[in-house]
């Protein structure tokens, strides 16, 4: 039999990634601004020399109560988000294409980002997904062949049943083939994926109906 369930990366699949910046680099050097009494800019700098201390490969990096704790701000992690969630923006075809699917096939979410940022982003579309999946939350890791593979022993479905989607060419697309699924990259900048992949890359999604005939 073919495709199952169709798996789907949020940020930059889905959702517009923006999000994030307008958090990271706005929200929580203005609120390090206003506690400390200096400018936006030195406030900025600051911050961001202490995110690069930690890095992108701690998962600490990622995380929103560590920064609040660690910045000493008077606010929790929803207040934060919820303040700026009309900022989140579903790319336009994105209803359409989880509507269609919906009738179909069970879909779900896998993504690196926290829990906590994920839930407003899926707010507007949470109906469509059966379970959603957190790397970092559930697995206190980054998305990686493992990580889809133990996705897979959660909702009980042969990885070659699961076609995955997303933009990023190793934790989406190489990840999810190493697991054993069955993959798209999507490239919604045209960064030039077709080159080395051919046919299993869309540029939006709704390519994807005329790709699933193939798979």
């Amino acid at each position: 039999m073919g495709i199952e369930v169709i798996s789907f990366d949020v940020d930059g699949t889905l959702v517009d990634p923006d999000y994030n910046d307008l958090i990271w680099q706005k929200a929580m050097p203005g609120l390090v601004a206003k506690k400390e009494n200096i400018n936006f800019d030195s406030a900025l700098e600051r911050v961001q020399k202490e995110y690069d201390i930690v890095g992108e490969k701690d998962i600490k990096w990622y995380d929103i109560n560590y920064w609040i704790k660690y910045f000493d701000l008077n606010i929790n992690h929803e207040e934060l988000l919820e303040k700026y969630a009309d900022e989140i923006k579903v790319f336009p075809e994105t209803y359409q294409v989880l509507e269609q699917l919906f009738q179909g096939y069970k879909l779900i979410c896998v993504s690196s980002m926290p829990r906590e940022f994920l839930i407003p982003k899926l707010k507007r579309i949470r109906k469509y997904f059966n379970s959603i999946f957190s790397a970092l939350s559930d697995y206190k890791q980054l998305k990686n062949k493992e990580v889809y593979q133990k996705v897979c022993l959660e909702i009980n479905v042969l990885p070659d049943k699961v076609l995955h989607i997303g933009d990023s060419e190793k934790s989406d697309y190489i990840a999810a083939k190493d697991a054993g699924m069955k993959s798209l990259l999507i490239d919604r900048n045209k960064i030039g994926y077709h080159k080395n992949y051919s046919e299993m890359v869309i540029n939006n999604l709704s390519e994807i109906f005329e790709k699933i005939e193939y798979l």
